[in-house]
């Protein structure tokens, strides 16, 4: 195989395993009631507390008016609340509450069954390469996203 083609067939590949382990894991979060959207708003605020909505909703790639619905849907079963912005009434940022930790426990099993799935047969080295190189590439198109900011 030439590089061109290598090249090719390895963005193939990556975009097929980053499809593939999600659809792996919302199948098992299907399994508990979850979809991507509502898994994703706890996922992440989990890892940043009281991000605003509009951050939250370019975190996950969505309009602000989707993200709205979810955040509703969240707040009414009682798994995150918004506050208001100390330094800006008009905004709210998003919280998550007790009740969540549940929720995210199952989903943080719910990872690990889904990685150890993606990763049988990968020893830690090779894991460790694989990290190391993902995270050049993710730094190398980071850059382009940057600047054309």
């Amino acid at each position: 195989m030439n590089k061109a083609d290598i090249a090719a067939q390895l963005g193939f590949e990556l975009h097929t395993a980053a499809r593939l382990l999600k659809r792996n894991f919302d199948r098992r979060a299907k399994a508990h009631g979850l979809t991507r959207s509502r898994w994703q708003v706890l996922w992440i605020l989990n890892k940043t507390q009281g991000m605003k909505q509009a951050e939250l909703a370019e975190r996950m790639d969505v309009a602000p008016i989707s993200l709205t619905r979810q955040i509703d849907l969240l707040q009414a079963e009682g798994l995150v609340e918004r506050r208001q912005d100390p330094q800006d009434r008009r905004c709210f940022r998003v919280f998550l509450t007790d009740a969540a930790e549940p929720v995210l426990k199952t989903l943080h099993g719910l990872a690990r069954e889904a990685r150890g799935q993606a990763l049988a047969g990968v020893s830690e080295a090779e894991q460790q390469q694989l990290l190391n190189l993902l995270g050049r590439v993710r730094k190398n198109l980071s850059r382009e996203e940057i600047e054309s900011v």
